[in-house]
């Protein structure tokens, strides 16, 4: 085969199919008939999981929606889900859970195959051809579009009932959207060389951050100290009387005004326009706060919430805006015994603080 070509397989439950509908019983088979080749690999909805994430949500990029994705995935999925390769385009992220990357990678090098994408199989439809469903196995992908916008994505099991009663956008098979030309757009867990699996380069990646976090806050503590340091010796001079005065009541009155001094400063040093400003873009519209405290080490929401998914949604965006160190904790949740107002029937309150010591 050419080597200027990129070929596509389907990964399936019996191996892979290539685009002509044959069938190999693994990729280390394709690889080795194929070697010196490019190929794009799909994998079922099986393998992977997707999430479509609200527009609403302040992401800022990519590395952004990735974070609020291994949220998610987390939460859902248990601990496993930390060490699943993740990839994301636009306002879709996916976690590959059905195949082992890394092991793919290999076979590939060792037939001098190489290996350029693998992308969940619902990426070979695009929008230009309008809404549609991918079939891939025993799994339905519907897919709505927006223009070139995903606007929305559901996945749910094939049944004969289920295909009978479907309407809207017409069904079409993975392996033949595998013959459509053109290259497939979507999430792609080849493009980001950073996604690696192996426990050893977690433990040192996390190590590495964490270092990093303690260097840059024993630098942060050593500045405020300098500063501290500073404002004690100005304030010295300025208590110092023309008179000379009793030696204890100068030093009970210097350590007073040290502290009004320390506690003033951390609150002019404080951006409150900021702070209120992060609150305003994580408020839902259908949230009603009715007490908001900010301080330098935390801020405190009550308010009152028609259901829990408001609640939940304004704790995710809290949470994203949180800086390192930094948790956002509901810390109450609880249906009001009096009747319901304008501002719903659930009252919470969430904090948004320093991480405890660990």
């Amino acid at each position: 085969m050419s080597r200027s070509r990129t070929e596509r397989l389907l990964l399936t439950a019996d191996g892979v199919v290539d685009a002509q509908g044959q069938a190999w019983p693994d990729f280390a088979a394709w690889c080795a008939a194929h070697a010196g080749g490019r190929v794009a690999l799909f994998t079922p909805p099986q393998q992977v999981h997707s999430l479509l994430v609200p527009e609403d949500l302040p992401l800022a990029d990519d590395d952004a929606l990735l974070g609020y994705a291994r949220l998610q995935f987390s939460h859902y999925f248990g601990p496993a889900a930390q060490a699943w390769p993740l990839a994301a385009a636009a306002r879709v992220a996916c976690a590959l859970t059905g195949v082992d990357l890394a092991a793919l990678q290999s076979v590939a090098a060792a037939h001098r195959v190489r290996l350029v994408s693998l992308q969940p199989s619902w990426t070979l439809a695009v929008a230009a051809e309008g809404d549609v469903t991918v079939r891939d196995g025993t799994m339905l992908t519907v897919l709505r579009f927006d223009g070139d916008r995903l606007a929305d994505l559901q996945q749910q099991l094939v049944d004969d009932e289920l295909l009978h009663t479907l309407h809207g956008p017409r069904i079409v098979d993975a392996q033949m959207l595998l013959t459509r030309p053109g290259h497939a757009t979507g999430p792609d867990f080849i493009k980001r060389p950073s996604r690696v699996r192996t426990l050893v380069w977690a433990w040192t990646a996390t190590a590495a951050a964490a270092c990093g976090l303690v260097a840059w806050q024993v630098q942060g503590q050593q500045q405020e100290a300098q500063r501290l340091a500073e404002q004690a010796a100005v304030l010295d001079r300025l208590a110092r009387p023309a008179a000379a005065r009793p030696a204890a009541a100068n030093t009970a009155a210097t350590t007073a005004a040290r502290a009004r001094t320390g506690a003033a400063a951390r609150q002019l040093d404080t951006d409150w326009a900021a702070l209120w400003t992060d609150v305003e873009r994580a408020l839902p519209p259908s949230l009603q706060l009715t007490a908001l405290d900010l301080e330098r080490q935390s801020l405190r929401l009550e308010g009152q919430a028609g259901d829990t998914e408001a609640v939940t949604r304004l704790v995710d965006r809290l949470a994203m805006q949180a800086g390192a160190g930094e948790e956002v904790v509901l810390t109450r949740l609880q249906k009001q015994d009096t009747p319901a107002d304008a501002g719903g029937s659930l009252r919470f309150e969430l904090v948004r603080r320093a991480g405890a010591a660990r």
